[in-house]
């Protein structure tokens, strides 16, 4: 059995041991956040979670498994989301925005689980970043479907679909370095300012009428 089968392979949890496995994650992201993934021990977390060492290696055999469980309970999140906005309308535009919510509310909502994603993902072993990057293309392709969908129906300026959806990606997933909760301006404000310069670019009309390389 592979790394990634194995990590995906867990026995089902009671309700308490559903909640015990959470409160680890949440220790364990807020540590890798704090101190980076290699500063972190095991030890480290069962302290901060209030147990012992043998508790956190009765849910995640390694401390790579913790890792790997944080990376895919956000790409699960952004799927999730996805899933319901898609079952909830078809009109391009307002995926794009929901998509655009979704990711700077999680953002705004586990701060260090979103961090330890973006910069760690490169710490898990080979067989885990296979299994983990087969969900992040797959949330990317959902978008760029979409992206592409308002391209067809006119919604959206034609351009290259995988760059549009690059760049949405960029702008969104790049908050994290720099939108603190509590600050200026809301989750929801920040989502809306993204969405409208997406949308419209920064440019003024004369630019967009002379093209780039007027």
């Amino acid at each position: 059995m592979t790394d990634s089968e194995s990590a995906a392979r867990q026995a089902p949890l009671t309700a308490s041991g559903e909640i015990r496995r959470a409160e680890i994650l949440e220790a364990a992201a807020a540590l890798f956040d704090e101190l980076g993934f290699h500063r972190t021990t095991t030890a480290a977390i069962a302290d901060r979670v209030g147990t012992a060492k043998a508790t956190v290696y009765h849910y995640f055999k390694a401390k790579h498994d913790i890792l790997y469980a944080i990376h895919d309970e956000w790409i699960d999140e952004l799927l999730s989301l996805f899933e319901a906005t898609t079952a909830d309308t078809d009109d391009p535009v307002k995926v794009v925005h929901a998509v655009m919510h979704d990711i700077v509310a999680l953002i705004d909502q586990k701060p260090g689980h979103v961090r330890v994603f973006f910069e760690y993902f490169r710490e898990l072993p080979a067989e885990l970043q296979k299994s983990a990057k087969v969900k992040r293309d797959r949330y990317e392709d959902l978008v760029e479907s979409a992206i592409l969908q308002g391209m067809k129906d006119g919604s959206i300026a034609w351009q290259d679909p995988r760059t549009a959806s690059f760049a949405l990606f960029g702008m969104c997933n790049w908050a994290y370095q720099w939108y603190r909760p509590g600050g200026k301006l809301t989750h929801e404000e920040v989502s809306g300012q993204l969405f409208t310069i997406f949308m419209s670019g920064v440019g003024s009309r004369g630019f967009a009428e002379r093209g780039p390389d007027a």
